[in-house]
């Protein structure tokens, strides 16, 4: 008999209801106004690698913000998303038809290969995947030396963020969300050891107001296509207004931050 107690639930929020939200076409076409990763933070994760020949397993690559900037310096690149709408703009970027760029339209946590990962990544993806079957599968796929790296970037010192946070709670579709820290959800599963982290030096960013409404709907719970039309032009509208007063030169500005979660699975986990 099994006396192994079960894993507890995930928070309702990060359920696969609201992961099937990233398949969206709305949601994919709105993902060109995210900020992109610092250079920073691709080079750190890259010294993370100490062998040759480097490979490396992304889940949940979406449409490749994170993979061509770590491919040019790898040898092998994995590339996995079950979103047929974000990989279609994954192939199209320049350098997504490097040979050594192999892109998987599969769920993470079906992807099998043969080979041993340097590092296993996940930029902002990893919170919507099955814990528990995942990370026996990623502990299988580690080199001795390999990494699980858990990655992140998003946008800083805009003084109207919490008034934007507010319309978001406002007019989002996961009405279950509240706020967590995924590094100690999986640390209290016992999936995930915690080697170290890391925070980027901020970057100036900027784009024009239309794009960083835009790019509101690349977020859960703000897919157009889940939201009632009306709905989204309200929000649309709300957000203007109060970031609207901040534009300079035509621009909304801020700054983009990186960071690096990196540790093994604990193959033990659950």
């Amino acid at each position: 008999m099994n006396n192994k107690p079960r894993m507890k639930p995930k928070p309702a929020h990060l359920g696969p209801q609201y992961g099937k939200q990233f398949c969206d076409e709305s949601v994919a076409r709105a993902y060109y106004a995210r900020p992109p990763y610092p250079g920073e933070l691709i080079d750190f994760l890259q010294g993370l690698i100490t062998e040759r020949p480097s490979r490396i397993l992304e889940l949940g690559c979406g449409s490749g913000d994170l993979t061509i900037s770590m491919a040019r310096r790898v040898d092998h690149l994995d590339a996995v998303d079950l979103s047929a709408a974000m990989l279609a703009i994954a192939y199209a970027r320049p350098g997504a038809d490097r040979a050594y760029i192999h892109w998987h339209q599969i769920p993470a946590e079906a992807f099998q290969s043969e080979l041993a990962y340097n590092l296993v990544v996940a930029g902002a993806s990893l919170h919507w995947m099955d814990w528990q079957t995942l990370f026996p599968k990623i502990a299988a796929h580690l080199a001795p030396d390999g990494r699980v790296v858990i990655a992140n970037r998003s946008v800083v010192g805009q003084p109207w963020d919490d008034d934007v946070r507010r319309i978001i709670r406002c007019y989002s579709t996961n009405l279950d969300y509240e706020p967590y820290d995924l590094i100690a959800e999986l640390a209290d599963r016992d999936l995930f050891f915690e080697i170290g982290r890391m925070t980027t030096i901020p970057v100036p960013f900027e784009q024009s107001l239309d794009d960083y409404v835009e790019s509101f709907h690349s977020s859960n719970g703000l897919s157009r296509e889940r939201m009632a039309p009306v709905a989204a032009s309200e929000f649309d509208q709300k957000v203007r207004q109060i970031a609207g007063p901040y534009v300079v030169d035509g621009q909304v500005k801020g700054q983009v931050v990186g960071r690096l979660v990196w540790g093994w699975p604990v193959k033990s986990g659950g």
